[in-house]
């Protein structure tokens, strides 16, 4: 049984896939009054006051959709809100089918680019990923990757993973125009592809080249190829409350 870290992983990497909409992330402006009200009365605030914030405004949460983690949502007369202890709370309007983030932050290309990534088997018939290990990067432009070592029943789609076979080499990063390297990535359309990971093995003697894309909806940046990877891999923004 796959223990909590890694549901709740997987789940990331599903959200992170299932929103290529190639929508711009909507404009506050264009929220409820009361969502507008809320969202500059919690600016600057960290988790816990902005939890409380709301509670006194909008009273007991109607429902707690957590599991093993509370995560709070109020039903609102034009939609449901959700406060997500990490990832901030967000307003949901059913009518336009709009995701509105009440935190306003600044993510930068560069600065999220070269983060942790997670990478995870496809899901499979039922829904579920495994997790196969965790890709970083060093300051000197090198990279590393760690295998978890578990799930070895899963892993027969692996045998040319570039990762595994070369777990350690260096990478550069070419970003695509207009995109550059202090363009925020709230500023770009969903499904956007930010970079270009040009990966050489420690030998020097093989190359991968992979294609990172944004999700602003689900706040993450994932691997994305010309032609199907056999695994998911994807890495959170770096800031979620500023």
């Amino acid at each position: 049984m796959r223990n909590m870290n890694t549901v709740f992983f997987c789940a990331l990497l599903s959200l992170a896939t299932a929103t290529m909409a190639g929508a711009q992330a909507p404009r506050m402006s264009n929220a409820p009054k009361l969502v507008q009200t809320l969202a500059a009365g919690i600016k600057g605030k960290n988790p816990e006051q902005v939890l409380a914030i709301l509670v006194g405004q909008l009273g007991p949460p109607t429902r707690d959709t957590g599991s093993g983690l509370s995560i709070p949502q109020w039903d609102m007369s034009d939609g449901v809100l959700t406060f997500h202890p990490l990832t901030g709370p967000v307003f949901f309007e059913p009518k336009t089918k709009t995701h509105f983030r009440l935190l306003q932050t600044r993510n930068r290309v560069a600065a999220n680019i070269l983060g942790a990534y997670e990478m995870a088997t496809l899901p499979n018939a039922a829904g579920g990923s495994f997790h196969l290990g965790r890709l970083e990067f060093r300051p000197n432009s090198t990279y590393q990757f760690t295998d978890s070592g578990q799930h070895p029943g899963q892993r027969s789609a692996q045998a040319e993973n570039f990762f595994m076979l070369h777990p350690t080499g260096t990478v550069e990063v070419r970003y695509p125009a207009p995109v550059k390297p202090d363009t925020l990535l709230e500023s770009l359309s969903e499904g956007a592809i930010v970079a270009k990971l040009i990966f050489t093995s420690a030998n020097g003697k093989h190359q991968a080249a992979h294609l990172i894309a944004s999700s602003e909806r689900a706040r993450r940046l994932h691997f994305a190829a010309d032609t199907p990877l056999p695994f998911q891999m994807s890495a959170s923004w770096a800031n979620f409350w500023h």
